[in-house]
């Protein structure tokens, strides 16, 4: 099995409820791996406000940068495609050129 190029932290309200996940977020990080962040937006999928973030991830992560990237708002609607490609971008997909995307069609 190749090894992990990035991990994908999906921010939702849920996240930060499972304490394995700190672990796994502290290991990434020890790795050097690149945490793409993908935060929920849509209420109907637990999305919530940002600045919760604040308030529920552990200290430890907060004050160690975690936030000092950007993440990436997953949003539905006329946005979501350009959402995904983003996210998709991150996580090192490459256009096929011809302004056709090889990125596939999925649901977020």
């Amino acid at each position: 099995q190749p090894p992990a190029t990035h991990l994908l932290l999906y921010l939702s309200e849920e996240t930060w409820k499972d304490d394995r996940l700190v672990e796994q977020v502290q290991a990434a990080r020890a790795d050097k791996l690149p945490i793409v962040m993908a935060h929920e937006t849509r209420p109907q999928r637990g999305g919530c406000q940002f600045s919760r973030f604040f308030e529920t991830t552990p200290q430890v992560l907060v004050a160690g940068g975690l936030y000092k990237e950007l993440a990436i708002a997953c949003i539905g609607g006329a946005h979501r495609d350009i959402s995904l490609r983003l996210l998709a971008m991150a996580l090192g997909a490459k256009s096929s050129g011809g302004g056709q995307s090889c990125l596939p069609r999925f649901a977020l």
